[in-house]
């Protein structure tokens, strides 16, 4: 991150990487989409498991855009953005879960910001009823310091009066909750005048910390909106109740392989960590 953008994120709790995708990524991604929508469509797949919750449900697995293979897991660890990350998070972070939404015109939504400052959220809040230790902003020392931190693919160009991200910029430093009477919103025309919306082009991404105020603007485009979100969090936090299980996607490279592990003090390393510092501790003696 470079200064201008270290800056703009500070103040906004956002960010826009243009062209973080090429054309034969956005292909790639495109092609395994529509090959799984012809299967079964749906308005979300992944791993969210705020969607489609039941008592039937095995409380620590669940399905990942990780099994459409190609782009998918190389997302994970993508060069133009894991520099961003490594910025926001620290050297040791992990993915904590996955998801794609497609939003069409005959798609109903409505605006639903959530998130906001240092659990400022609210009982009603979707991202916790507090912060909670996974949905936080710090900077200090010259560092940022997050909880969890979205990445958002974009698949499709989408103008800021088509719909899709929108959020209260500077939100996530909020001391008091988010008024009630701003939290939804049935169409563009009931938005409040705090409410950004945001554009991008297909191959955009937009990062942004989860204590942001932030949400879907009611969709009034032509086309659709397919947006992949990947979800980071510092390796020893976690926000989503399952975990990956790396071994279940070939070809992986060791960072991958790292970023998949579960939570842990010692970040990627599990097995290795708690063996390092016995051995420091013998050294010191």
């Amino acid at each position: 991150m470079n200064e201008h953008e270290r800056y703009f994120f500070d103040i906004n709790g956002y960010l826009i990487v243009r062209n973080c995708l090429t054309k034969s990524q956005i292909g790639d991604l495109s092609d395994r989409l529509e090959k799984q929508r012809r299967q079964e469509s749906k308005d979300v797949y992944g791993s969210d498991r705020t969607v489609g919750l039941s008592v039937s449900t095995e409380e620590w697995t669940a399905p990942s855009l990780l099994e459409w293979g190609g782009m998918y897991l190389d997302l994970v660890d993508i060069p133009t953005i894991a520099p961003y990350l490594e910025s926001l998070l620290g050297v040791d972070y992990r993915l904590d879960h996955d998801y794609l939404a497609v939003i069409t015109p005959d798609t109903p939504r409505r605006l639903y910001l959530h998130g906001g400052g240092q659990g400022a959220g609210g009982e009603k809040d979707i991202v916790g009823t507090t912060d909670g230790g996974q949905c936080y902003f710090r900077y200090h020392d010259g560092r940022f310091f997050n909880g969890l931190v979205a990445v958002a693919f974009e698949l499709d160009d989408v103008s800021s009066d088509d719909g899709g991200f929108a959020c209260i910029p500077g939100s996530h430093k909020a001391n008091i909750p988010l008024p009630e009477d701003l939290r939804q919103s049935a169409s563009q025309d009931d938005l409040s005048s705090m409410v950004t919306k945001v554009g991008v082009s297909s191959g955009d991404a937009i990062i942004f910390t989860e204590a942001l105020s932030h949400g879907t603007v009611p969709w009034s485009g032509t086309g659709e909106r397919r947006t992949i979100f990947y979800k980071y969090t510092p390796h020893a936090v976690a926000w989503g109740p399952c975990f990956y299980n790396y071994r279940n996607y070939p070809g992986l490279t060791d960072n991958q392989i790292k970023m998949l592990n579960p939570p842990g003090a010692f970040g990627g390393n599990q097995r290795g960590g708690w063996g390092s510092i016995r051995e420091r501790q013998v050294q010191d003696k």
